[in-house]
């Protein structure tokens, strides 16, 4: 088979961090509970429960802002003193009255029964770790390109995303 042309529409996966009770499987809470995606997941999994996001940029402020819809309290876990997001976003999240942000925080562990329960919350600044009810806990720390399954010809950046040769345009190093 051969074309002119092809387009590269791959998408992108949501990063996840490796913390214990967060992954697939017997021992973890994915889709019990974790998630990367409150637009998708949280009606469900947020519903009357503390609701946790990680991250904090755009992304992450936009999920926990959806989230208060139907958290009855959303918590975003920060892991610097400061937001990432625009002024804007930034103000939103932090007058909402149902968001409380943990400023050099991050999440330990997950735990639970049949679904997540609970989680242990860092502060990396005094040290302490504490356990908090939670019914969900949902990443927004950004997305890695599925481009790895690509031929080395087709050149992209060292975060995976495609190097396109002529400004402004779609094209790629090969042709077409």
């Amino acid at each position: 088979m051969t074309a002119d042309t092809v387009i590269i529409a791959t998408g992108a996966a949501a990063k996840r961090l490796d913390i214990p009770g967060t992954g697939d499987g017997p021992n973890g809470f994915w889709q019990r509970g974790v998630s990367a995606c409150a637009v998708c997941d949280g009606a469900i999994m947020a519903k009357d429960t503390q609701s946790f996001v990680i991250g904090g940029g755009d992304a992450a402020c936009e999920e926990a802002l959806y989230l208060t819809k139907f958290a009855s309290e959303v918590h975003l876990v920060v892991r610097r003193d400061a937001l990432r997001a625009s002024v804007v976003m930034a103000n939103r999240v932090k007058e909402h009255p149902k968001i409380q942000i943990h400023w050099n925080s991050n999440v330990k562990e997950v735990t639970g029964g049949d679904r997540m329960e609970k989680l242990i919350l860092h502060n990396s600044a005094s040290g302490e770790d504490v356990e908090m009810a939670a019914g969900s806990l949902f990443f927004a720390i950004g997305h890695n390109p599925v481009t790895n399954f690509l031929p080395a010809e087709i050149e992209t950046h060292p975060n995976g995303y495609l190097k396109l040769t002529q400004p402004g345009r779609t094209f790629t190093s090969v042709p077409g």
